[in-house]
């Protein structure tokens, strides 16, 4: 049945999308009433102008060529416009467009129906779903993945050898450590600070993403290696003012990479891995930053492998203890005991403290080896007790800088001996001199508090590093251990046995014990009972023991000396 002209005209004033026929020049002959609601304009303006005052400029150009390609095959063509209202404001339409033949009057005449929809608020609301999937919210910065759609094209532009970019990769230090003792809420204000700092200095050819945690990552665009340098520097001058969180102002330091592009051998994802490596290499090396160099890819990626099972290591019990017996030279009786860390891994086999307790301090997992190596010895000491051995000694053990430089540190290895029912002075600590040399406030207010709960204060391999008197008599040092490397020496040169006479008599008017390390033969007993050095441990008299040939073969044979 043919609908009633009647009603399809009211069908097509009532229909909730704009209407619109116009000729094949572009001027309006018919517009619903949703088109006034849509535009502004009246009917009454528009019907017989063209089209023309629609448009805002910012549809493209493409768009038009596809639209009266797709016509003038006689084909619908459907898409979207960016038209302006009346007054002045903005809108996406989009429109299905239908070319229609009509014979009216003396020839056919072809014209264009429109049926056209506003999706501005649908589009504004894809745009701010797009945003929140490239924008990190915390900091507002491109997030991950817009940093990597960033880098794809950046690099794309690099393949001609007509210019390079750079990628700076920048981790940022001690971050654990302001979670852990301001709280999340402190440590989320610290990363908006500090990518403020780090925007502050950039210029407009670089953008700064935070890939996630405390990693933040610089794409300069048609850049320099000399540019990426002096970019570096200016982020170093933008860390040298603390942090300011209220009642903290915590340091912003970061271990910082640079991959630049190496022209058709670059790739997005090598130039991450290679920023990635080359910050590592900062980081574990101690450097402020470093360019990527084929050469530091291989011992990065031990050490990066060395600390991602190192988190298991414990757990999965691969960390031993082995003991060290420290003798009193003038009766070779047992003085006390030092106990060494062995780590045996499964695929990358012994593991020396020397390449993995760096490793930890990096990664801010010294605390835990730390507290793992309180309790092994706890236990250990309450073992021996249980199975009848007397030991009057103390426990030796190796304990970090960086632990040093914690607040409230020694109060947690405190709580935590407490808990293991063991007293703190069965301890004691041995210190690297750079924790005297690079004391902070938290430093000495942990070493005092080491010293009033009963602990002996050592500081370890004396002479590798660059302490002088007067510290050592500002300090509550006990002991001075002189590093292996003097006592080999001391055969063959006689300026060495100066050296560690010298230290002895200083140590003696210091009131200070001295330990020598790392004696190996009879003869460097002999040398080291001469100079009136007291105490010593080494090869000579044992070689690192298990706990249980350590008790059979020491224990069991005399009372340690006070």
């Amino acid at each position: 049945m043919p609908v009633p002209p009647e009603l399809l005209s009211v069908a097509v004033e009532q229909c909730s999308e704009t209407i619109m026929v116009a000729d094949h020049e572009g001027t309006i002959v018919y517009v619903n009433s949703q088109f006034e609601k849509a535009t502004g304009y009246s009917a009454e303006y528009a019907v017989g102008r063209n089209l023309d005052f629609l448009r805002s400029g910012k549809t493209p150009r493409e768009t038009f060529d596809d639209l009266w390609t797709t016509l003038n095959h006689g084909k619908p063509w459907e898409g979207e416009f960016i038209n302006r209202r009346k007054d002045g404001s903005e809108y996406v339409e989009h429109s299905k467009i239908s070319p229609v033949e009509w014979q009216g009057g003396s020839a056919n005449k072809k014209y264009y129906l429109a049926i056209k929809k506003d999706i501005t608020a649908k589009k504004e609301s894809e745009e701010e779903l797009s945003k929140l999937a490239y924008t990190d919210a915390l900091t507002g910065l491109p997030n991950r993945a817009h940093f990597l759609q960033e880098l794809e094209s950046a690099v794309a532009t690099t393949k001609d050898g007509s210019n390079q970019c750079a990628v700076i990769y920048m981790d940022l230090d001690r971050f654990k450590e302001i979670n852990d003792t301001l709280g999340h809420d402190a440590g989320d204000q610290f990363l908006v600070q500090a990518a403020k700092r780090f925007e502050s200095v950039l210029t407009e050819n670089a953008l700064l993403s935070r890939l996630g945690g405390d990693e933040f990552v610089i794409l300069l665009r048609d850049t320099s290696n000399a540019e990426a340098e002096m970019t570096v520097h200016r982020l170093e001058t933008a860390m040298v003012a603390p942090i300011d969180l209220g009642e903290q102002s915590p340091i912003l330091s970061a271990s910082i990479g640079v991959a630049v592009s190496q022209l058709a051998s670059a790739s997005s994802s090598t130039m991450l891995k290679q920023a990635d490596i080359a910050m590592y290499h900062s980081k574990y090396n101690n450097l402020g930053f470093s360019f990527y160099t084929c050469q530091m890819e291989e011992a990065v990626v031990r050490k990066v492998l060395i600390s991602e099972k190192l988190t298991t290591a414990i757990e999965e019990g691969n960390l031993r203890l082995k003991y060290q017996p420290i003798v009193e030279l003038k009766n070779d009786k047992l003085y006390g005991v030092e106990a060494l860390m062995r780590w045996e891994d499964p695929d990358l086999g012994a593991i020396s403290p020397s390449e993995f307790i760096p490793i930890a301090e990096c990664q801010n997992m010294i605390d835990d080896i730390s507290d793992w190596l309180f309790r092994e010895t706890a236990c250990q000491y309450r073992q021996w007790v249980a199975e009848g051995f007397e030991f009057a000694g103390r426990i030796a053990i190796n304990l970090s800088e960086r632990e040093l430089a914690k607040p409230n540190r020694v109060v947690e290895i405190l709580a935590l001996l407490q808990s293991l029912e063991v007293p703190p002075e069965i301890y004691e600590i041995e210190l690297s001199e750079s924790a005297f040399i690079n004391e902070t406030g938290h430093t000495q207010t942990n070493l005092d508090a080491l010293a009033n709960a009963g602990m002996i204060i050592a500081i370890d391999d004396f002479g590798t590093g660059h302490s002088a008197l007067w510290q050592l008599r500002t300090q509550k040092l006990d002991k001075l251990k002189i590093d292996h490397s003097f006592v080999q020496r001391m055969e063959t040169d006689q300026a060495t046995r100066d050296i560690v006479e010298a230290i002895t008599a200083m140590a003696s008017l210091l009131d200070l014990k001295v330990i020598a390390e790392g004696v190996e033969n009879l003869t460097q007993v002999d040398l080291l009972k001469d100079i009136k050095c007291c105490y010593a441990q080494g090869y000579h008299f044992a070689k690192p023991l298990t706990a249980k040939i350590f008790a059979t073969d020491w224990l069991g044979k005399a009372q340690a000396v006070a």
